[in-house]
């Protein structure tokens, strides 16, 4: 059975009706009252420009660089609605984490007419049936609106009831110039946990999520890691400015154009097997996707860069400009 193609679905649907859609008001971080912002806790884009450390150079020490132009999926990937990363893990485990580096990250993501694309950095997994894919859903980080800044979300394609809602985004902001470690684990039957926690700071931001169908031990789900750009319903859109869903042409109308999510370091890939912690190397992977692919056709630059190591780590950039 061809795997259903989940994140494109979920996220379109989510653009729709949720606050992260340019024609619904910008979003969460823009429109909640102020004060259920920590406005405290975020400094200006200035401040994460200077606390990027030019010394760290993780790409040195990779094994291997694969980009939209040399690298041809060996399996599925989900996520094809924009610039994107993402590998998926066997079926088995309940849980995953991650170490994320936003201090010496860069990210633009605002048009010079005022429209913007979205950010995006999570955790996730499908839910299947046997081998039949059921479900799914997406837990981490979002960068959405005009006002940008990193804050939880989650996306799932079918909640255990129909009243709970599919997409969450938090009105609390992560401050710039940190490290933040991301786990997200099943803690019931048809219900995980995302936990986001600064490690040289103290914040902290945790949500619970329905997901119909997964079991707590991880029997039938496959974790995934995922980062990408996409295209809220404005942006969508070719050359010459009318409404488009094709996704190259999409890419191609929004190049050059100064958008950017650049110096992502991920490391300490870890999943779990019911309590039991393993890091998350090469030999768990069921596939590693990127997109656009060299399968792809219409791309003479790659808007898509990550240098591998061994599975535990990755460095990404997502860069939609032609060098």
């Amino acid at each position: 059975m061809k795997r259903l193609n989940c994140f494109l679905l979920v996220l379109a649907f989510a653009f729709i009706l949720v606050a992260c859609s340019s024609e619904d008001i910008q979003n969460v971080s823009s429109e909640a009252p102020v004060e259920s912002l920590e406005i405290s806790e975020i400094t200006e884009e200035s401040s994460m420009e200077e606390s990027l450390d030019t010394s760290i150079n993780p790409t040195l020490n990779s094994t291997k660089t694969i980009n939209s132009l040399n690298y041809k999926n060996n399996g599925k990937m989900g996520d094809t609605d924009g610039p994107a990363f993402a590998v998926y893990s066997n079926k088995g485990y309940n849980g995953a984490s991650v170490i994320i580096d936003i201090a010496n990250s860069e990210i633009q993501t605002k048009l010079p007419d005022g429209r913007f694309v979205n950010g995006y950095m999570f955790l996730g997994a499908d839910v299947f049936s046997g081998d039949y894919w059921i479900n799914c859903f997406d837990a981490g980080l979002c960068w959405s609106g005009t006002d940008g800044g990193w804050h939880i979300f989650y996306n799932v394609y079918e909640t255990v009831n129909e009243s709970t809602p599919s997409w969450y985004e938090s009105g609390k902001k992560l401050p710039y110039n940190g490290k933040y470690k991301l786990t997200l684990r099943l803690i019931a039957d048809e219900s995980a946990m995302l936990t986001v926690e600064g490690l040289n700071n103290s914040f902290k931001d945790s949500v619970i999520v329905e997901i119909k169908g997964a079991k707590k031990d991880g029997s039938n789900t496959a974790m995934l890691f995922n980062a990408a750009l996409d295209y809220p319903p404005n942006t969508k859109v070719d050359k010459d400015g009318k409404p488009s869903e094709d996704w190259t042409v999409i890419t191609l109308a929004n190049s050059d154009k100064n958008l950017y999510f650049r110096n992502l370091h991920a490391t300490e890939l870890k999943l779990f097997k019911s309590d039991v912690e393993e890091p998350w190397n090469d030999g768990k992977n069921s596939a590693i996707g990127l997109w656009p692919d060299k399968s792809i056709e219409g791309f003479d630059y790659s808007p898509t860069e990550v240098f591998l190591y061994d599975g535990t780590e990755y460095f990404i950039n997502l860069d939609m400009n032609r060098k």
